[in-house]
């Protein structure tokens, strides 16, 4: 049973990715994952003791011997000596107490599977978020040593003007200033990259190199657009969880105010049960009985444990509540988010095709001497970082994408 639910819920898992090659890396962090190993075992552990509740329903069986003394008004001397006998005994009512420790470790074993689910829903939204941050690191750099190309050309354009006597040293200074400023975001994206990596690190618990993850891409925009979930609440780990604490609470409640009432017993003694000096002891007496006990008083234990179990049920209904309402806001915030970035998406890209046109008349105006180097600089600069709004959108896209289907 344990296997087949963790299997199913590994396959949900995969579908649920975006980004495109993932499913390997991911089931690799699902199998060496230690606290999701811990977490699994728990679920076993949990599944055990759901295992042992149909005892409660089962009737208990034991050996008792031992040494006694028997006075009555009735007998004529003391009976003493030892004894012995198989005592079967068979629970007919209890006022439902076992059937409430039953249901409390069936919501402990469900409650545990939740746990799991939710280490790896995290370890799923971890993994994105940091390689979708690699990848986009990745893309940056590709485009920077493109635009630190671009610059180099446009600078011996310069000098050729600025030898010619076409124009001034300040052409040569505005590339060189464009240079640095390159480099700079260079170096803040090198330790970007870094610390990405270190995400990876905590995961894993070993580096992972770039070679791993070339075979990662972001998802086409119409893939990352393309969501269907709607929102069922009932599906949310988190509802679930607070629903089961407050059938837990009801549960406790049931299970305390079973002590308030009377319990009937069926058992039935075979052996030696009238103590005896007599060696060897003959085994040749029996005994049946239906017995009902009625508790009349335990120090008020029963009331104070159901007065906290009252208690606990108020909380979980309102946790359930606040519950509802954190969900449903949280949904409709992602879902407008993703709203918002495709429509952004869809603009940039209008605005990179623009800008590759400007840079393009722009280029050629400066070559014919109508453009100076500021207006190609700015050209230039507003191509490129079109071209990298693109990918910044498309990882928070990713992002996005499975933090709603994690809800």
């Amino acid at each position: 049973m344990i296997m087949s639910f963790l299997i199913l819920v590994m396959l949900l898992s995969q579908k649920t990715n975006a980004l495109v090659g993932l499913e390997s890396l991911q089931s690799k962090l699902f199998q060496e994952n230690q606290e999701l190993s811990s977490l699994k075992q728990q679920v076993e552990s949990k599944e055990a003791l759901y295992s042992s509740t149909t005892s409660g329903f089962l009737p208990s069986v034991s050996a008792v011997g031992g040494w006694a003394q028997n006075k009555t008004d009735d007998l004529a001397t003391i009976e003493k000596g030892n004894f012995g006998y198989i005592e079967a005994k068979y629970n007919l009512f209890n006022g439902f107490k076992d059937y409430s420790v039953s249901n409390e470790k069936e919501i402990n074993l469900k409650l545990a599977k939740i746990d799991l689910e939710e280490k790896q829903r995290t370890l799923r939204a971890e993994l994105t978020e940091a390689v979708s941050e690699i990848i986009y690191l990745h893309k940056l750099q590709n485009i920077l040593e493109e635009e630190t190309k671009t610059t180099q050309l446009q600078k011996q354009m310069a000098a050729k003007k600025v030898a010619a006597g076409l124009t001034g040293q300040v052409d040569n200074l505005e590339f060189d200033l464009r240079e640095s400023e390159i480099e700079v975001e260079k170096n803040q994206i090198d330790q970007l990259h870094n610390e990405a990596h270190q995400k990876l690190v905590k995961l894993f618990g070993k580096e992972l190199t770039d070679s791993e993850l070339e075979q990662i891409a972001f998802a086409s925009i119409d893939e990352l657009g393309k969501s269907s979930k709607e929102l069922i609440l009932e599906n949310n780990l988190g509802y679930q969880k607070s629903n089961l604490n407050l059938s837990k609470s009801r549960t406790a409640k049931m299970e305390s105010r079973s002590d308030f009432l009377p319990k009937l017993d069926f058992t039935m003694n075979v052996g030696r049960l009238t103590p005896t000096e007599n060696t060897p002891i003959q085994f040749n007496e029996n005994k049946y009985a239906i017995t009902l006990t009625i508790p009349l008083f335990a120090g008020f234990d029963t009331y104070y444990k159901t007065r906290s179990a009252n208690l606990d049920i108020s909380a979980a209904e309102k946790s359930l509540t606040q519950k509802n309402s954190d969900v449903t806001s949280e949904f409709n915030i992602l879902k407008a988010k993703t709203f918002e970035l495709i429509k952004l998406y869809k603009i940039n890209e209008i605005k990179l095709g623009n800008s590759q046109q400007y840079f393009d008349l722009t280029l050629g105006e400066y070559k014919r001497g109508v453009k100076n180097s500021p207006d190609l600089v700015s050209a230039t600069e507003r191509l490129y970082t079109s071209k990298k709004k693109k990918f910044e959108i498309l990882k928070e896209l990713e992002i996005l994408k499975v933090k709603i289907e994690n809800i």
